[in-house]
């Protein structure tokens, strides 16, 4: 067997395919067979060198196994079918035992699994000395598997081919880039004993991860290449110079579909002005997600095209006649069900389907069956409309590498292209290398399907293109934001693209939103330039407006607004303007009516069933929403009956420590930075000369300092510095105390107790308490815990002799505030110059984002009209936090 290997597959190609056809000339009577994914286009490469291909072959790998099935007479054998595959596997789970899978519905597991199954039969995986529980279990279950298959069914066409003596003598060109699996590479081996094989791999020796899957198949072979600067540089994240070309062109847009917008729409400009035909346009899109949007923008413009329709069955009437009889059914086993079904007048591919599960044995009840149903029969039809001139629209993958293209390659976002591929399939990374290490064949890791992946982009970049057009979307359409790829900028890197001209036939709608402008609207043209000069911000207000818009009191409140989003502030608290009531119960005013309650009943007794009607009675808004919604009364009731546990905790809370209710929905007020402050403290409570302030919320809330130093969650921080100075005591904690019923997680049996200090945990507050060296506020705010206090976010470590946890020493706490208190009076003075920019907060890291950003809920989205050209995220700080404060922040 001859290897080959080179990044250059165009070039390799060629090579190849010149020399099959001079030997093909001068044997005129033996077979030449080209084994390529891609025969059309290979059969177009050999018509540059032949006009005839009287002995010479192509076809696929699949259709080659098919031809020697014949050849051979191994008509009888077939593969598996999926029917039969779940079938055998549910059966599996109901009678055998296994380590570490048990269930009673196993088809979900069963349609993870059955891929795993196929790769053990494709990698012929096998071992029996390994003692590891997972393992174990899918080696157990792919023996059972086997066990259930005759001698003519299979799970892979390649072990058809198992126990068969090959005669016949061909010369094989194979392009086995895709066939790296062990049951395939046997198979070649096999073939090489009688005939001449050639195998062409897309490989070269480096380090980069494209080439690591072929590394152990062309140790060995013989280089054909032509080098490239994409072909050396591509993947390499090392620096490269940038280089000059020609016909290279990008374009960024809003979203996917407006991506794959300007790209059809840029086809049809061409086909139209250049006199093109739709077969000089290749499209490459990353994953099935776009594929809807592409047919839906093909199809507007009737522009005919390779891409697949999926027509979905459950909308047939035989389809909905199924689901119907099996809700309805009372038997339980695969044949009396199917008995049932087969009355019915159905589709001739439905009743071959369930002539077929009538011949399965075993009880099933219906609603399971509708399960097997759902993952057995096929739940699409493919059908593909073939022209003579067509778009090539192809997945990364699956795409036919056209020559001399105007290629466009869509979707270069960072996780699309390339893919994220994550370890997270049943074997993991670590099952393969423990496999690996007994010298078992495995399926490839996580790094090895990245480098294949990688290795198709390389594939379709360095075939020869007209011209090049890469792009990529800055936010999905429910308003995520999407970052360009590590590909797209390197590709960037390597050379000088051109901006994509603007369209010029489009809808006057899409034109302009493609950056077109018409002659005829002056006016439109106008505000744009002027929306465009001003980059989607308002003005900066004259110090005479704010000082007319806001209030000369601020609450903490309104200053994190402000420090969230400055346009936001504006809208809220400048104009007034305030979205509709809504019918449904908002979380402020059931926040309203816990704090009612509580602060009615957490140092006396009052029936808490009246306390809620009597606020209601008295609340307008609140009345009518319960008389209009019944399910609003629904809601009253159950925060009614979950009152009762919150008060409970709360009052054990209290009873624990040695703290006691100063006030209640106490009014504060002062000054930060001459800047006048007020509000309301749900609670606080003394003991000694020490105080602390509590604040109920009806969700988990909690204090990250790094995040307090810049303006966010700092109400309670800023509250506790008002009370010290009011009460004239030392600072002793900040808590939240969330009043949402909690649900307690526990494996063990129904009839044994809850322990009750497991419950209480789940109540915890959270926030911080201030320790000033004698850990006097914390003991007595729990004076009863051990090691780890069910009340307050602070543990003993006895060991060490100290106390860890959400701890602030007064020091620290001096720091914070005036880092608070500094950035308070910067956002004010920004407040006051006019500053209403739309710049809401964000982050690079998702949890972060989700915890500052405030457009999530925003309900004035159609009035800023965030545009993702313009306006950015003002992204937030990862501060220092130990450093800063000078001690260890050890929050849990």
């Amino acid at each position: 067997m001859q290897i080959i290997s080179g990044l250059n597959q165009y070039y390799k190609r060629h090579q190849i395919i010149q020399k099959c056809v001079q030997e093909a000339n001068v044997h005129p009577f033996e077979q030449y067979i080209y084994i390529s994914s891609t025969p059309h286009v290979i059969e177009q490469y050999f018509f540059e060198y032949t006009h005839c291909l009287v002995n010479i072959q192509i076809m696929t790998w699949n259709q080659y196994l098919k031809q020697l099935q014949i050849q051979y007479h191994l008509t009888k054998h077939h593969l598996l079918s999926q029917v039969d595959a779940v079938y055998y596997l549910r059966r599996i789970f109901q009678e055998e035992t296994f380590h570490c899978f048990d269930m009673e519905s196993p088809l979900p597991f069963i349609k993870e699994v059955l891929p795993l199954m196929k790769d053990y039969a494709h990698y012929q995986v096998s071992y029996n000395d390994i003692n590891q529980a997972k393992l174990k279990d899918f080696q157990q279950l792919y023996q059972s598997l086997q066990s259930y298959l005759d001698d003519y069914t299979h799970l892979t066409l390649e072990s058809i081919f198992d126990n068969i003596t090959f005669t016949h003598h061909d010369h094989l060109i194979i392009e086995a880039d895709s066939l790296y699996t062990k049951q395939a590479q046997n198979l070649i081996q096999c073939l090489d004993k009688t005939c001449e094989v050639i195998c062409l791999y897309t490989y070269q020796n480096d380090e980069r991860t494209l080439n690591l899957p072929y590394r152990s198949f062309c140790q060995e072979s013989q280089i054909i290449d032509q080098p490239t600067y994409l072909t050396e540089h591509l993947f390499d994240y090392e620096p490269v110079l940038q280089q000059d070309s020609q016909n290279t062109y990008t374009f960024v847009s809003g979203t996917p579909y407006q991506e794959i917008q300007q790209v059809v729409y840029t086809i049809y400009q061409k086909i139209v002005d250049e006199k093109k035909h739709f077969r000089d346009f290749t499209i490459i899109y990353p994953d099935q997600s776009y594929q809807d949007d592409l047919l839906r923008a093909l199809d507007a413009l009737h522009m005919p095209h390779s891409l697949p329709y999926q027509k979905q069955r459950q909308y047939e009437h035989s389809y909905q006649q199924v689901l119907q009889q099996l809700k309805q059914s009372e038997s339980d086993t695969f044949h009396d069900i199917a008995l049932e079904i087969l009355a019915l007048e159905l589709d001739s591919d439905y009743q071959n389907y369930f002539v077929h599960i009538s011949e399965l044995d075993g009880k099933i009840s219906p609603q399971e069956l509708i399960d097997f149903f759902q993952m057995t029969f096929p739940q699409t039809i493919q059908t593909l409309e073939k022209n003579q001139d067509e778009v090539h629209v192809y997945m990364v993958g699956e795409a036919e590498n056209i020559v001399n293209t105007h290629l466009f390659i869509l979707g270069m976002n960072e996780t699309i292209l390339p893919q994220s591929i994550k370890d997270t399939a049943l074997l993991l990374d670590e099952d393969i290398e423990l496999l690996r290490n007994h010298h078992v064949s495995t399926p490839l890791t996580t790094s090895e399907l990245l480098g294949i992946h990688e290795n198709d982009i390389l594939k379709i970049l360095s075939t020869p293109y007209q011209s090049l057009t890469i792009s990529y979307s800055m936010n999905t359409l429910t308003g995520e934001t999407l970052l360009p790829s590590s590909l797209y900028k390197q590709l960037c890197e390597m050379y000088t693209f051109q901006k994509l001209p603007a369209l010029r036939f489009l809808p006057l709608e899409d034109f302009y939103i493609q950056g077109g402008q018409s002659q005829d609207k002056a006016i439109l043209n106008q505000n744009l330039m002027q929306y465009q000069s001003m980059r989607n911000q308002p003005v900066q207000l004259p110090l005479d407006m704010t000082s007319s818009l806001y209030s000369s009191y601020l609450s903490v409140s309104q200053i994190e607004t402000y420090n969230k989003c400055p346009f936001l502030y504006f809208i809220q608290y400048g104009l007034g303007i305030f979205p509709p009531q809504e019918q449904k119960l908002m979380p402020n005013e059931l926040g309203s009516l816990v704090h009612y309650v509580l602060s009615m009943t957490i140092d006396q007794e009052h029936d808490i069933s009246k306390l809620v009607h009597h606020y209601i009675q008295n609340n307008e808004i609140l009345q009518q929403k319960i008389n209009q919604q019944p399910l609003n009364q629904f809601f009253i009731e159950q925060l009614t009956d979950d009152l009762h546990i919150t008060l409970k905790v709360v009052k054990h809370f209290l009873e624990t420590g040695n703290f006691e209710v100063l006030y209640k929905e106490k009014k504060v007020q002062d000054q930060i930075h001459d800047i006048d402050f007020k509000g309301f403290v749900d609670r606080i409570d003394s003991y000694d000369h020490y105080v602390s302030i509590i604040d109920y919320k009806s969700s988990a809330k909690n204090i990250d300092l790094n995040l307090a130093m810049q303006g966010f969650q700092i109400q309670m921080l800023v509250y506790l510095d008002m009370v010290t100075k009011m009460t004239n005591k030392d600072p002793g904690a900040v808590l939240y105390f969330n009043t949402k019923k909690r649900i307690l997680s526990v494996q063990q049996s129904m009839n044994q107790p809850v322990q009750e200090d497991e419950w209480l945990k789940q109540y915890r507050y959270g926030g911080y308490v201030i320790d000033d060296g004698s850990h006097q506020s914390l003991l007595n705010l729990d004076s009863a815990f051990d090691k780890r206090s069910s009340v307050i976010p602070v543990t003993y470590v006895k060991s060490r002799n100290e106390y860890k946890g959400q701890i602030l020493t007064k020091d620290q706490l001096s720091i914070l505030f005036e880092k608070i208190s500094d950035h308070i009076y910067e956002l004010y003075q920004q407040m006051m110059e006019g500053h209403i920019e739309i710049a809401p907060k964000g982050s690079d890291e998702k949890a972060t984002h989700t915890l500052v950003n405030p457009c999530f809920y925003c309900p004035y989205h159609s009035v800023c009209g965030f545009d993702v050209f313009y306006n950015d995220y003002q992204l937030v700080k990862f501060l220092d936090v130990e450093s800063i404060l000078g001690g260890e922040e050890d929050a849990i």
